[in-house]
């Protein structure tokens, strides 16, 4: 088969064997002919055809010059495919009767001298050129190499390509420039969709929870009991029982630990939240003062002290537990308040919310979180229990543990994302993270 491209004002053939297996596999033609046409009033004639076959090497030692009849019976002997579409080579060749095919090849191929005749499923747009899959690797490949990145990311980039169909879109998100919050659809890794619920939804307006605590919670969007917390009442969390649970992030873990919590606690009683970073105590405290002080409740914050103190890092001061109905608090800074003798200051305490309890396996805090469950258990026997987990690894060893019932939910109720972006350093990683937090609040 011979295949007739132009290149830049220039008409060249490639002469490349049989068609059989050619689809989207690189081929070196025998030689590569250089036309030149000549214009006869509408119509084209060939006025030159030179094959060189020393093309790799741009030497001009082994050319050959052909007649144009030789070149004619050339065309007729193979079939001919048109790789540019050209309204009067078309007609030239059909003046000859000689059949003539159209079809794609790749671009890069073609400047090193090469054929590949490709499909769509093989090819993309790049720079406004037709490029070949195995083109397009290489391409991606130099540029991780340019660029300075690990080419263990290849795989990745790979499956952008696949997803996008455009080598520009994959590129660009190795580019200082590029935008990742702009350009979701670029960093998307994988996702996990939404689980359909076994469980059906059950009215929030059902329950048997203080009527002001409950239009809070319908005010706030939460119209509907989601299935990790439908299992948790189910297993006794509006009775007072100790309760593992154990469900996927977003899955409503948290308010499993409210609606016992705030229940106990405008009933007179201590409801302690527990977690394990400062930041997401003073998160928390912001939100439950927001939330609940409108019920009349008082939030108060108990961190301790900092091992570490980050730069910037804003710590409210923490305030009088004892006359609190709310207590935020990190694992240490309610270790550190028992340890002392204070344990009076906490009386009357109804449900204690241990947030991320997998952290009993942390190498340094784990230890300390295990004594403090069991020092808790030891000095409020009366006090409700609840622990929450995503990821942790033996539940059924942890709840028998610290007799707590288990919940475990397995299923996703709202899909999880996960995005990838490339950085080249921590500074341009910090920054991002940054506008990240920001465009999310």
């Amino acid at each position: 088969m011979l295949v007739l491209k132009k290149v830049k004002k220039q008409w060249k053939l490639y002469p490349i064997g049989s068609p059989k297996g050619a689809l989207n596999h690189k081929r070196e033609p025998e030689f590569v002919g250089n036309i030149k046409f000549k214009h006869e009033g509408d119509s084209l004639d060939i006025s030159r055809f030179v094959a060189d076959y020393n093309f790799k090497d741009n030497s001009t030692l082994n050319e050959k010059l052909l007649p144009p009849g030789e070149v004619i019976k050339l065309l007729r002997s193979q079939a001919v495919f048109l790789a540019t579409p050209d309204e009067k080579v078309e007609k030239f060749l059909k003046s000859y009767n000689i059949k003539v095919r159209k079809t794609q090849v790749c671009d890069f191929c073609a400047f090193e001298g090469n054929i590949t005749i490709v499909n769509s499923s093989y090819s993309y747009k790049y720079n406004n050129q037709l490029i070949c899959k195995e083109c397009a690797h290489d391409t991606i490949k130099e540029e991780l190499k340019l660029q300075g990145f690990d080419r263990a990311i290849f795989r990745n980039l790979k499956k952008t390509l696949e997803k996008t169909g455009s080598l520009e879109k994959t590129l660009s998100v190795l580019s200082p420039h590029f935008d990742a919050i702009k350009n979701r659809n670029l960093t998307l890794f994988d996702k996990t969709g939404k689980s359909k619920h076994i469980i059906p939804p059950v009215d929030m307006k059902r329950l048997k929870i203080p009527k002001k605590f409950k239009q809070v919670l319908l005010d706030s969007g939460n119209t509907k009991l989601l299935p990790v917390q439908y299992l948790a009442i189910k297993e006794g969390l509006l009775r007072g029982d100790d309760l593992l649970v154990v469900s996927a992030t977003g899955s409503g873990k948290t308010l499993v630990g409210e609606l016992a919590g705030i229940t106990e606690a405008l009933k007179g009683k201590k409801f302690v939240f527990l977690t394990p970073l400062v930041a997401l105590a003073n998160q928390k405290y912001r939100d439950f003062k927001k939330k609940y002080s409108k019920l009349g409740l008082k939030v108060a914050i108990k961190v301790g002290r900092n091992r570490v103190k980050a730069k910037g890092e804003l710590n409210l001061p923490d305030s009088d537990v004892s006359k609190s109905d709310i207590v935020v608090a990190t694992y240490e800074g309610i270790d550190y308040l028992l340890r002392n003798g204070n344990s009076s200051s906490l009386s009357n305490l109804g449900v204690v919310l241990i947030d991320e309890i997998h952290m009993i396996d942390d190498e340094d805090r784990g230890t300390r979180l295990n004594g403090l469950i069991k020092r808790l258990k030891h000095l409020y026997p009366k006090t409700q229990i609840i622990g929450l987990s995503a990821t942790v690894k033996n539940p059924e060893f942890l709840a028998d543990e610290f007799n707590m019932k288990l919940v475990k939910y397995d299923e996703r109720p709202v899909p999880l994302e996960r995005h990838l972006v490339y950085v080249r350093n921590e500074s341009q990683k910090r920054h991002l993270m940054q506008r990240l937090v920001k465009r999310e609040y």
